[in-house]
């Protein structure tokens, strides 16, 4: 029969934290060189939420805006083109899964008045690096942040240390709050030469479109022009 022991009693265990502060440190150090060597420079946004402005009718805060990009070094593993078919026609679903060491994330992010941040859902970061030399002027994709994670096992806790944010995010679909910017050659079909946002807020006024050359009124009128008949209800008419 074994010899029972009792939890008190000291014996060896492999992952006892208290007794392998060098090995994690060997893995933190791992993997921020990992990040120095093969990271890629991001513009990061921090999404200024926050719960005192919510407003309960809109379920939201209707002036929340994100604060001035900082850069950051960030591990990606970059799933492009993903294509889903709709009703709406093909959209783009592209996801990214980024590392950021914890200590840097503190370093390149804090402030006084937050000295240890860290990223949260709604956070928005744009692939600057990756992006800066695209054909024809284009530029870096943004993302926006779905979930941020500093324990996963089977990938970035080795011996139950925590060294790394691991965060998932999805393509950025544009939006004019203010702080951000569109992506360059991101522009969308429109009935009128305007579209976007008013002067008078912190983003600039939208630029006027030159030619509208998807007109929802002239190619109607290619199927029923109103002004060339009599009769006006397109269902039909009693006499």
């Amino acid at each position: 029969m074994g010899i029972k022991r009792s939890y008190g009693e000291e014996q060896l265990r492999f992952t006892k934290k208290v007794d392998r502060g060098y090995e994690i440190s060997n893995f933190y150090n791992w993997f921020d060189e990992q990040i120095k060597l093969y990271g890629q420079e991001v513009t990061y946004y921090t999404y200024d939420y926050q719960l005192t402005g919510h407003d309960p009718i809109y379920g939201e805060q209707p002036a929340a805006s994100y604060d001035t990009g900082k850069d950051l070094l960030m591990f990606v593993e970059l799933n492009e083109s993903s294509l889903m078919l709709s009703k709406f026609g093909i959209q783009p679903d592209d996801d990214v899964t980024g590392f950021v060491a914890i200590s840097a994330f503190y370093s390149s992010m804090s402030s006084t008045a937050i000295p240890r941040p860290e990223p949260k859902s709604g956070d928005v970061f744009t692939l600057t690096e990756y992006g800066s030399d695209r054909t024809e002027g284009r530029g870096g994709k943004s993302f926006e942040i779905t979930q941020r994670l500093d324990q996963e096992v089977s990938k970035i806790n080795p011996l139950m240390g925590h060294y790394v944010w691991m965060i998932n995010a999805k393509r950025l679909e544009y939006t004019f709050t203010p702080g951000l910017t569109a992506e360059p050659k991101s522009d969308q079909v429109t009935d009128t030469s305007f579209s976007g946002r008013l002067s008078g807020h912190t983003n600039p006024q939208t630029d006027t479109k030159v030619d509208s050359t998807n007109n929802s009124t002239t190619e109607s009128k290619k199927v029923f022009d109103y002004n060339t008949t009599d009769d006006d209800d397109v269902y039909g008419d009693y006499y």
